[in-house]
C-alpha cells in the first residue's frame, strides 16, 4: 500500500489528459471533438525536445491543457492540492456528490470520477464503469510535484464544474492560433526542454553530434527511442492541429480563409514528413543488440582443441559494429534532411496562423 510520503514523479502525459477531459464531457453530453479539444488546448501545436532526458519531451507543458481547455470552452474548474490522502479523499467525496467531475492521475492513466451513492467508494467513468474505494483508490492515486503544472509534492484533482458562458467560436480559435505562434517560436527552455521550432533545432544538433562522434550503442539507442511514442505524440498532434483548422474555417472569410489554406497545406505537409521519419529515424530495434554465442579455440599444452563460448552483443540490423554505426550514420543524415524541411513547414504554418490574426485585429478596427 502506498504511504502518504511515498514520492511519483511522473504523472499523465498532456496529450493523454485531452483524451481523458475528451470522454469526461462525453459523458457530461458535451460532444466536442477530440481535434478541437487538442487544438484549443496547444497539444496540437506542441514539441519539446531535451537530449539528456527524452521522456521529458512528452511530460513538459507551456500551458496546462486542462486549464486550457476549460478556460476556451467557458468552463468553471479548479485544480485542487491536498498533502494528504485523507483530505484528498473527503474533497473528491464532497466534490463528485456535488455532481462535479473530477480529474485525477492514477498510476495506470489518468481518470474521471464522478457521483456515486455509496459514501465509501467513488465510481470512474472511462469508457467503463469501475468503483474504487477507499484503500483501493489510496493504492492507484499518484502523488505529484504538481499535475501537468509545478506544485507542491501531494495529490492533485482537477474539477471540472459548470459551463456558465460559451466563448464566441471565432475568438477561441485566434487564441489557439496565438498560442500555437508562442509554442513554436518561443527560446525559452521549460525544465531543461526547448520547445518548437528551438526544440527541432536541438534534435537535429543531437543527430550531428551523433554523426561526428563515435558514439556507443548505448548512445545511439537514447536517441533511437525518440522513434516511438515522442514522434507519435507530435504526428497525432499535426494530424490533430489540421483538423482543427478545418473545423474552425466556418468562422473565418476572405483572406483569413486564404491564410488558414496555407495552414493546412504546411501542417499536411509537416504530417507527410513526421510519417517518412517513422521509417527512415533510427528505431530502438534497429539499434538493438542480439545475444548470440561465438565460438573461440585455445590451445594448451599437451590439451586437446577445446572450445569456449562466450556472450557477444551485436547489433541487429549489422553483422559487425562498423557496419551497424554507418548504417546509423547513414539514417541520421536523411533524418536531418527530412527535419529541415519539416521546420520549414512548421515555421509556415504557425507563420500562415500570424497571417489569419493579424488581418482579424485588423476588421476588428
Amino acid at each position: 500500500m502506498s504511504s502518504d510520503t511515498e514520492s511519483l514523479t511522473i504523472g499523465p502525459k498532456p496529450d493523454d489528459s485531452i483524451h481523458i477531459i475528451h470522454e469526461a464531457l462525453r459523458h457530461r453530453k458535451e460532444e466536442i471533438p477530440l481535434p478541437y479539444l487538442m487544438g484549443v488546448s496547444g497539444e496540437a501545436f506542441r514539441f519539446f525536445y531535451n537530449r539528456q532526458q527524452l521522456k521529458k519531451g512528452m511530460h513538459t507543458t507551456f500551458y496546462n491543457p486542462l486549464r486550457a481547455v476549460s478556460k476556451a470552452l467557458g468552463f468553471e474548474h479548479e485544480m485542487i492540492y491536498d498533502d494528504t490522502f485523507q483530505a484528498a479523499w473527503g474533497r473528491l467525496q464532497n466534490n463528485v456528490q456535488l455532481g462535479k467531475t473530477a480529474l485525477i492521475p492514477l498510476s495506470d492513466g489518468c481518470s474521471f470520477l464522478i457521483e456515486n451513492d455509496n459514501p465509501n467508494t467513488v465510481v470512474c467513468q472511462n469508457g467503463h464503469r469501475h468503483e474504487f474505494s477507499f484503500d483501493q483508490l489510496r493504492e492507484k492515486w499518484q502523488k505529484l510535484e504538481g499535475l501537468l503544472e509545478m506544485g507542491l509534492h501531494g495529490y492533485y484533482q482537477f474539477v471540472l464544474g459548470n459551463r456558465p458562458h460559451r466563448p464566441k467560436e471565432r475568438e477561441m480559435a485566434l487564441g489557439t492560433f496565438r498560442s500555437a505562434s508562442k509554442l513554436m517560436k518561443s527560446r525559452r527552455k521549460i525544465r531543461g526542454c526547448t520547445m518548437g521550432i528551438s526544440a527541432y533545432e536541438e534534435l537535429i544538433s543531437h543527430m550531428q553530434r551523433m554523426i561526428d562522434q563515435q558514439q556507443d550503442i548505448e548512445k545511439r539507442s537514447e536517441i533511437a527511442k525518440w522513434n516511438k511514442k515522442l514522434l507519435l505524440q507530435c504526428l497525432e498532434g499535426r494530424r490533430a492541429a489540421v483538423s482543427y483548422i478545418e473545423i474552425v474555417r466556418k468562422d473565418f472569410e476572405g483572406e483569413e480563409l486564404e491564410h488558414l489554406e496555407r495552414a493546412v497545406v504546411a501542417y499536411r505537409n509537416v504530417v507527410k514528413l513526421l510519417e517518412s521519419l517513422q521509417t527512415i529515424f533510427p528505431s530502438p530495434k534497429s539499434v538493438s543488440a542480439e545475444t548470440y554465442s561465438n565460438p573461440t579455440t585455445n590451445h594448451s599444452e599437451g590439451s586437446q582443441l577445446t572450445e569456449q563460448r562466450f556472450i557477444l552483443k551485436i547489433p541487429a540490423f549489422g553483422k559487425n559494429w562498423q557496419t551497424q554505426a554507418k548504417q546509423f550514420k547513414l539514417s541520421c543524415k536523411a533524418s536531418i534532411k527530412l527535419l529541415k524541411k519539416l521546420v520549414k513547414f512548421e515555421f509556415d504554418g504557425v507563420s500562415a496562423l500570424e497571417d489569419v490574426v493579424r488581418v482579424g485585429e485588423k476588421l476588428k478596427m
